[in-house]
């Protein structure tokens, strides 16, 4: 099976506008390894697709329209909201995936938005478009500086950050601030010391989770 979908219809939060979308229903535990980002191997990577909605009137995204917008409508007809945040040259379902991460920056969602980011990344890494997966990832991390609150204490999202510098060619940083770094997690220790092996050596490439020495991953 790996998942299932079905049609429902949403109504918009922000202009009350009806559309139906596709939704997953259901879904197997992924059977793979992810990458050291955890992003799923196939087939659950294929249906993020269905992660985002898109009002067809207004142009709002998120997960769900019915989800509330904490900004003004005037945001989605915006220089930064339709030109995707100064993120160029993407695909219509990456650019959806942005104008969510800009949507939760506006409602404070801080580690929301820089998913996103990370989300729309992944699909811009299928589409071969690297500088816009970067520029993504370089926006997520932007979210993480500017909002240090939001992550402070977060072991994942710290983690997180080491791989978003290494993938968007950070390296200097990610040996200046995970170099010697010990989680909590033994699991985290290791994926940190990979990352710094990684970036020590410019490796800005995806790694599957089973490639970090001593973890072994289903």
């Amino acid at each position: 099976m790996a998942f299932k979908t079905e049609n429902r219809q949403f109504v918009c939060s922000v202009c009350g506008t009806a559309s139906e979308h596709t939704i997953i229903t259901e879904t197997d535990p992924p059977q793979g390894v992810p990458d050291i980002d955890l992003r799923p191997d196939e087939p659950h990577r294929s249906y993020m697709k269905y992660w985002v909605m898109k009002c067809p009137e207004c142009g709002y995204c998120h997960a769900t329209l019915d989800m509330p917008f904490d900004g003004e409508r005037e945001y989605l007809s915006s220089e930064e909201y339709t030109g995707f945040g100064g993120i160029t040259g993407v695909s219509e379902k990456a650019g959806e995936m942005i104008q969510k991460a800009l949507v939760c920056v506006k409602n404070h969602n801080f580690k929301e938005a820089v998913q996103s980011y990370l989300y729309a990344a992944w699909i811009l890494d299928d589409e071969k478009l690297g500088e816009q997966a970067k520029a993504c990832r370089k926006a997520a991390v932007a979210v993480m500086d500017g909002h240090p609150a939001a992550f402070k204490n977060d072991a994942n999202f710290r983690l997180l950050m080491a791989d978003l510098l290494r993938r968007s060619g950070d390296f200097d940083r990610v040996v200046r601030e995970f170099e010697g770094t010990a989680f909590t997690s033994q699991l985290m220790t290791a994926i940190a010391f990979f990352e710094v092996n990684l970036a020590s050596r410019g490796d800005a490439g995806a790694h599957r989770a089973d490639e970090v020495p001593g973890v072994s991953a289903k």
